[in-house]
């Protein structure tokens, strides 16, 4: 068990004002229950006595689907047990959580942009939230009906290499900008009925993917080094969340808290591209994007992609396309 990011909570975590309850359900009020499709969904506000904020509920052929924003005015420990089988995923995309399981002697320290996949299966234990901390997270358990049907532990023996108990990895990794891309569509999505569940299908399968294809290419590492790739998919999601600023690496280097030299090499090694080259290609495609779906002119697509100057971001372009964006929009218009 030593291998799995495993801490101690510190002692400003074991403070007196906490609150104790069963399930999130003691918290919140309903505010809205409709089924369509063959899919149940309940809307829950937190009481104000507990804080602000609200969470969704999902549920649709052995799937169900957390989604939890909220913010708490007293830390929180919610005590439970889970004594069927499910295969659950989970991303935290804002927040913390302190994890204690019975049978595991360390708690767990989950912290915001890192997420997991884990086969549980009759487990007790306490997760504690933390007060004046924004908490967003996306929970999603699948049961054994869902898990055969779409064949999932047949070729990666799921069940086996991500059980809670038996895993001897680091089952904690951060949020690639792929995820938070499916995280963000999950959110503010406003799908209703059929056209809802099945967009939520899809979304579950594409994190899962992502998940496995995650935990196929990620070996044991230190917590120093789970630190950094953390910090690097910050990083890498913060180019292609903001392509209209163009920040310099000691700018960026700032903004995550690591040294200049370690993040250029650093983030080159994990996704084989200087942040630069990242960046423009991101730039680029979506300028290319642009040029053939929209009617805006060159300057604004400039603009909209990072560059101030067009001539800037024509001589750029032309640099990688061969042609001039202009010439880029005739040509595909023509075919």
């Amino acid at each position: 068990m030593d291998k799995i990011r495993r801490k101690k909570a510190s002692n400003n975590h074991r403070v007196s004002d906490q609150k104790y309850i069963d399930s999130l359900y003691a918290i919140a009020e309903l505010v809205s229950s409709h089924e369509q499709c063959g899919m149940f969904s309940k809307k829950y506000n937190v009481s104000k006595e507990y804080g602000q904020g609200f969470f969704w509920v999902h549920r649709f052929e052995g799937v169900s689907i957390l989604i939890l924003d909220m913010l708490l005015t007293d830390n929180l420990v919610i005590e439970g047990a889970l004594h069927t089988e499910v295969l659950e995923m989970s991303f935290l995309i804002e927040g913390e959580q302190i994890v204690a399981i019975d049978g595991i002697s360390k708690d767990i320290v989950y912290e915001d942009q890192e997420s997991y996949l884990l086969f549980l299966n009759d487990i007790k234990g306490k997760i504690q939230y933390r007060k004046r901390k924004q908490l967003k997270e996306i929970k999603i358990r699948m049961d054994m009906s869902f898990i055969q049907r779409h064949k999932i532990d047949k070729e990666y023996a799921i069940l086996e290499q991500h059980s809670l108990i038996d895993t001897q990895k680091n089952f904690l990794h951060p949020l690639c900008a792929t995820t938070q891309d499916i995280l963000s569509e999950v959110l503010t999505d406003k799908r209703t009925g059929l056209l809802k569940r099945l967009f939520l299908e899809s979304k579950v399968l594409a994190l899962m993917g992502l998940k496995l294809e995650m935990n196929a290419d990620t070996h044991t590492s230190t917590t120093a080094a789970d630190h950094l790739i953390k910090k690097l998919y910050q990083v890498q999601h913060m180019i292609a969340s903001e392509l209209s600023t163009q920040y310099s690496i000691h700018q960026i280097a700032r903004k995550v808290g690591v040294n200049d030299f370690v993040l250029k090499k650093e983030f080159k090694v994990l996704f084989g591209q200087t942040i630069f080259e990242y960046a423009t290609e991101l730039r680029m495609d979506k300028a290319k994007k642009l040029l053939l779906h929209s009617k805006k002119p060159v300057y604004e697509i400039s603009e909209s992609v990072g560059y101030k100057n067009a001539t800037h971001f024509t001589a750029a372009f032309k640099k990688i396309e061969g042609i001039t964006p202009r010439q880029f929009r005739v040509q595909k218009v023509q075919l």
